[in-house]
């Protein structure tokens, strides 16, 4: 297989610990990843009739954040009769977005309705139930410029009804106060003007819960929302904060007794000089904050050749961070390694470790070199592969190899060696 010059910057993976690591994604607005019914017929049926009843010069489009669909196919009333909700854009009219949506009548689709969406790109598509009668709803994200506007609507015996309609910079579909109902939480955004969060809950019509308007509103923009567990037994939101092109901080906030509460606030504790998301790193469903620390014995280090790690941790149900995991992640995202968690605060970085050349993870209390990424030109891999270095990826002209002490393995095993890259696209050895 031939390596491909103009893509050579690949993410390769290896892990030191005992479990396979997956790399981070950047969380948007939630988005629904339904795909066309697996009906080997009705596909070919379906497209032909949203071919026939789309207008001339018109193109199907799907959410900007969502790559996998543009097709949404659902029971939306649950009455057994399908519905599938498609958009499509015609640029040349003042409106330019448009939602149809068609039901399945016996061996045929008919178009019910069509619907105005307000914006010039449909941002998000998700199909829940936000107003708990059983039935789907859909929510749509829309945007014009830099105003986003959110729109639910309800779709019941052939007619479509807005319910809700908010502005927004990020919005969140949860069950914050964990009553069993879905709820909409909206984070509106200005910077240096304001930084609100505002959860709804429908209740014969969508009723604030409650209400976060004292936020810092002092930072650039927010650059990754998530949210999910945030403990083993709760609910809630973080939220990262970029403060300035390079450094940032998070806060955490969750509902009690349908009352919002900051439980991490952006403080010194979570403030980093680089931007790092925060993510459930671990894969055991409860999200963590990503923290930037320097190695031992690199304090006074110039900052911009440190090789730092990112370290997660997890709140700790009152105040506090308790520390879960650590990894390196190359700054060009050419590779990731992630360490064993009983190694926090032993494990440093030989001090003579030059970034994009070579780099040798120590043991702090005993010296020992766990791992090596080194930087080599074609003539010297050549001289070196096979004797204990393997291949993590490469970059322009250069092989990047690893050797160390631990071997990933999926049933709690181990040897003498790392394992090799989970992912080694394009690379010809």
């Amino acid at each position: 297989m031939k390596l491909n010059i103009r893509s050579l910057r690949r993410l390769a993976v290896v892990s030191l610990t005992l479990t396979v690591l997956s790399g981070c994604t950047f969380i948007s607005d939630p988005v629904s990843k339904m795909k066309l019914p697996q009906l080997s017929a009705d596909k070919a049926t379906l497209m032909a009739a949203i071919n026939s009843f789309n207008p001339p010069g018109s193109t199907l489009i799907r959410p900007a954040n969502d790559d996998d669909s543009s097709i949404f196919t659902e029971d939306l009333n649950k009455d057994g009769v399908m519905e599938t909700i498609v958009f499509y854009e015609t640029p040349d009219e003042a409106v330019q977005i448009h939602g149809m949506i068609l039901e399945k009548k016996g061996d045929t689709w008919v178009k019910k309705l069509v619907f105005d969406g307000d914006g010039t790109v449909l941002e998000s598509v998700d199909l829940k139930d936000v107003t708990g009668d059983g039935k789907l709803d859909i929510i749509t994200g829309y945007s014009r410029g830099e105003e986003k506007g959110l729109v639910v609507y309800s779709y019941s015996s052939g007619s479509l009804e807005e319910v809700l309609t908010l502005p927004y910079t990020k919005y969140i579909i949860d069950d914050l106060n964990e009553d069993g109902i879905e709820d909409i939480t909206v984070v509106s955004f200005k910077r240096n003007e304001f930084a609100t969060i505002t959860t709804y809950q429908f209740n014969d019509g969508f009723k604030v819960l409650d209400k976060l308007d004292d936020l810092d509103p002092y930072f650039n923009n927010y650059y990754n929302i998530v949210a999910g567990k945030v403990a083993e037994d709760k609910e809630g939101i973080v939220l990262d904060a970029a403060v300035d092109s390079h450094s940032a901080y998070t806060y955490m906030v969750v509902m009690e007794n349908n009352k919002l509460r900051v439980v991490i606030p952006g403080d010194a504790r979570t403030f980093k000089d680089q931007r790092i998301d925060s993510e459930d790193i671990d894969g055991d469903g409860i999200i963590e904050i990503g923290l930037l620390e320097p190695p031992k014995g690199w304090e006074y280090f110039d900052p911009e050749t440190i090789p730092y790690f990112n370290s997660y941790y997890k709140w700790d149900g009152k105040d506090g961070l308790v520390f879960t995991s650590q990894q390196y992640r190359d700054p060009a995202d050419r590779f990731i390694i992630k360490f064993s968690p009983e190694w926090h605060g032993n494990l440093t970085v030989d001090t003579k470790s030059v970034q994009n050349k070579s780099l040798k993870f120590i043991m702090s209390n005993t010296g020992e070199t766990v791992a090596e990424v080194s930087f080599f030109s074609l003539l010297e891999w050549d001289r070196v592969k096979g004797a204990g270095w393997e291949l993590l990826g490469r970059d322009a002209d250069k092989i990047i190899g690893y050797r160390g002490k631990l071997e990933q393995s999926t049933n709690g095993g181990s040897s003498n060696k790392i394992a090799s890259p989970i992912e080694r696209k394009g690379i010809d050895e």
